[in-house]
């Protein structure tokens, strides 16, 4: 099971179309060319109700996902070093309030014959906790009912990992990331889990594809249209791209 790094951020001013050509033509790419990196899907958040009841609110901070799959996370990390260099360039469209870390998964479900990389993702943010029994809990008791529910094809419940290129906020300790083929569906139905213990709460989202779920094979092995879309965007990115973090991220 490949460990995760999810980034929820939003652009600088407004500045979608620059944000998002440079998200998925350059950056991702990027990143994709880096060891350790095996897939990765680009989302954009979908303004729909999420069945809100007891513990559940919906989260409506963060426009954009990226889920990365990597299967060697410090060799990933440490691939990060050139970055705001020409290596790695960061679009001053990118705004530093974000979310960002590298999550371990604890168990990964999946229904039988499903695609399971096609349909939208819902996101859950839970803060983190003292009690040495939740994982087990949410495992048991809280992730069955979800992917009980319409349209679900498969389930990740993960927590931040050891090693971290950025210091994870506490509202995002653990995430727990669903994928559907009924939004409606499933969302309707989300009220219905278990109530969290302890009083959390879990932030919830749903994200639908802005591109299909690419492998890093895909990316270094591009099409003609891949590498032409590449090039365009880095020629339209030009010199508008961030120097560094700034001091409050606390970059490693």
């Amino acid at each position: 099971m490949d460990d995760l790094l999810i980034v929820l951020s939003n652009p600088n001013d407004g500045r979608h179309d620059a944000f998002n050509d440079w998200y998925s033509n350059i950056h991702i790419r990027d990143v994709m060319r880096l060891p350790g990196s095996s897939a990765v899907q680009r989302l954009r958040r979908v303004d729909a109700s999420v069945g809100e009841g007891q513990g559940i609110v919906a989260d409506q901070v963060f426009e954009y996902l990226a889920v990365y799959e990597c299967h060697d996370i410090e060799r990933l990390s440490a691939g990060h070093g050139p970055v705001f260099t020409p290596m790695m360039l960061i679009s001053d469209s990118f705004s530093f309030a974000m979310r960002e870390a590298y999550y371990t998964p604890h168990v990964s479900r999946q229904r039988a014959s499903a695609a399971i990389h096609e349909g939208d993702y819902v996101l859950e943010r839970i803060a983190v906790t003292a009690d040495p029994d939740f994982v087990a809990w949410y495992d048991e008791v809280r992730m069955p009912t979800l992917m009980a529910l319409p349209g679900v094809v498969s389930g990740t419940f993960a927590s931040v990992s050891s090693h971290q290129m950025l210091q994870p906020h506490a509202d995002s300790h653990h995430v727990a990331l669903y994928r559907t083929q009924d939004r409606a569906g499933t969302l309707a139905g989300w009220g219905s889990a278990p109530v969290l213990p302890g009083g959390l709460t879990a932030q919830v989202a749903c994200y639908t594809p802005l591109i299909p779920r690419w492998t890093a094979g895909q990316v270094v092995h591009p099409s003609a249209e891949g590498r032409a879309a590449e090039a365009r965007a880095r020629v339209a990115l030009g010199d508008r791209v961030h120097r560094g973090f700034p001091s409050e991220l606390g970059a490693s």
